[in-house]
Order: C-alpha cells, then sequence, then structure tokens
C-alpha cells in the first residue's frame, strides 16, 4: 500500500514592513512658526498704536492702514494656529499641553476682537470691559498658567525649566498694568513679547541638541556598545597568585644571587675557614718559616 503524501504547508506570509510616516516639518519649523507669529502680534498692536493715537485722533481714517494692521494680526493668528496644531501632531503624549495651547489661542482672540470692537456686534449682549483690572489679573494668570504647561517639553530639563521660567515671569511682570490703568491688550502684547523669547530660545536648544522632545517619525539612533570584559587587556589581568616559598627555595634563590669570588670563598675549606675566623700576621710568619 503506498502511503499518502502530506500536503506541502505553504511558506507564512510576511507582511511588508510597514514606512514610517516622513514628517515634511520637524519641531524647530513649528518653533520658528511661533516666533514669526508673535512677531506679527508685536508688529500689528505697534500699528495700532501709531493709527489710533496719531490719525484716529484728528479724525483721519486710513483705510489702507486698517487693512495692514488688520491682515497682520490675521496672518499672526493663523501662524500661530499652524504652530500649534502642528506640534500637537508632532509631539507624542503630553495631553495636557495639547489642550492648553488651542484653549489660550481661543481665548486671545475672543480678547482682540473685543478690544477693537469686533464680537460685540456679533453678539450684541455681551458686556466687556478692556479696563478692568480683574479682568487683567486674571488674563494674565491664566496665560502663566498656560506658559508653565510647556515643561512638557521635557520634563527635568533644567535649561527648559529656567527659559518656561523667564517666561512666565514676563507674563506675570503683565499685572502692572493693571496697576497703570492700561487696557487688557497691553497684557497680550506683554505676552507676545514673553513668547518670542520662548520660542527663540526653544528653537535654539533644538539646534543644538540640549533638548530632547520624543516626535512622531523620529528615527531611532543606533547606538554601539563595547566591552573590554573579556579582551586580554593589561589592565584587566589578574596579578599571578602568591605563592609561599620553601627555605630551600630561598637558599637557591640567595646562593644564585651570589658574586664568583662569594662562592669560591664558600666552597674552598681553606678560604672558607679564613673568612670565617680570619688569619692573623703571626701565622702567615710561621707558614713562611715552614716554606723554607
Amino acid at each position: 500500500m503506498s502511503r499518502a503524501k502530506p500536503p506541502k504547508r505553504e511558506p507564512a506570509r510576511q507582511e511588508p514592513p510597514r514606512e514610517q510616516a516622513e514628517w515634511k516639518y520637524t519641531l524647530k519649523d513649528c518653533m520658528k512658526l511661533g516666533l514669526v507669529a508673535n512677531l506679527l502680534f508685536v508688529a500689528f498692536i505697534i500699528i495700532c498704536l501709531i493709527y489710533y493715537y496719531i490719525f484716529a485722533r484728528k479724525g483721519n481714517y486710513v483705510i489702507p492702514f486698517e487693512t495692514i494692521a488688520y491682515t497682520t494680526e490675521a496672518l499672526g493668528f493663523a501662524l500661530f494656529i499652524l504652530a500649534v496644531v502642528r506640534t500637537d501632531k508632532l509631539v507624542r503624549a503630553r495631553g495636557l499641553m495639547k489642550v492648553l495651547l488651542p484653549v489660550y489661542i481661543a481665548v486671545e482672540v475672543i480678547l482682540m476682537l473685543l478690544e477693537f470692537d469686533l464680537f460685540i456686534p456679533v453678539f450684541p449682549f455681551t458686556y466687556y470691559n478692556g479696563l478692568s483690572q480683574w479682568l487683567i489679573i486674571a488674563h494674565v494668570m491664566f496665560s502663566a498658567g498656560i506658559s508653565l504647561s510647556l515643561l512638557q517639553m521635557e520634563p527635568g530639563n533644567k535649561r527648559l525649566q529656567v527659559i518656561v521660567g523667564i517666561t512666565c515671569g514676563v507674563i506675570l511682570a503683565g499685572m502692572l498694568t493693571a496697576a497703570s490703568g492700561a487696557r487688557v491688550y497691553t497684557s497680550i502684547l506683554i505676552n507676545a513679547f514673553a513668547y518670542i523669547f520662548f520660542f527663540a530660545a526653544m528653537h535654539q536648544l533644538l539646534r543644538l541638541e540640549e533638548v530632547q522632545v520624543d516626535c512622531h517619525g523620529d528615527r531611532a539612533e543606533e547606538s554601539s556598545f563595547s566591552t573590554t570584559m573579556f579582551t586580554d587587556s593589561p589592565l584587566l589581568t589578574l596579578p599571578p597568585e602568591k605563592r609561599r616559598r620553601t627555605f630551600g627555595q630561598i637558599a637557591k634563590d640567595a646562593a644564585r644571587q651570589l658574586s664568583a669570588e662569594e662562592q669560591s670563598v664558600l666552597t674552598d675549606e681553606n678560604e672558607q675557614f679564613q673568612y670565617e675566623f680570619g688569619v692573623d700576621d703571626a701565622d702567615d710568619d710561621f707558614e713562611d718559616g715552614e716554606d723554607e
């Protein structure tokens, strides 16, 4: 009877390796966007101050000037939103920071719309007082709390802690505007200066690789480790074991170190006698008389 051949096993299907998604931007690019966005905020507020304190007071309303100002503001917010969205997508974990940064942008947009009477026409029942000290203090405390969430970039990094600490300190200095009777957009301007410092310093740290933020798309760096534990290095050789020497070995080693003259004295009986007891002059004369 012929045995049935066992069925051939099909080779296991191997899944093709998944290619890592290539990100077209890095965290340094996000820091650049945030820096440019806050520079545009400063430019917008400076343009507005020049416009309202020079032209608007005299009743001269220049539409192109207003167009440039609001375009600058819109572009600044657009770049800031883009920087935050890209950072949230790029950085792993850090959920608290990812939530608070968009909330901060939303609050800043609402405050700027209220400051320039662009929010009230949409919501006519809204009451807003930009000179309220409590509003300024609440805005400053809120902004400082948001800035502290940036410590999640790399907890424990001393340089990052110093940068965030300076940023938070500059933001808290905005409380002084409440005592001076300034409007809330003055504290927004101070926030812009604080974030200009943060994004510029953070970009420098990333460039120098002094801060490591784990991001999607990062390639694992291969590190080779070597050891000399099993090599014939003289630094790792064990010292020879010390053996106890017998009296005979000590005597042989001492005999090898003697000179030829000393060995002749020890081996010749006559020389050995003279070496041990010495010979006086009378013995020499007696020996000379016998010879005669």
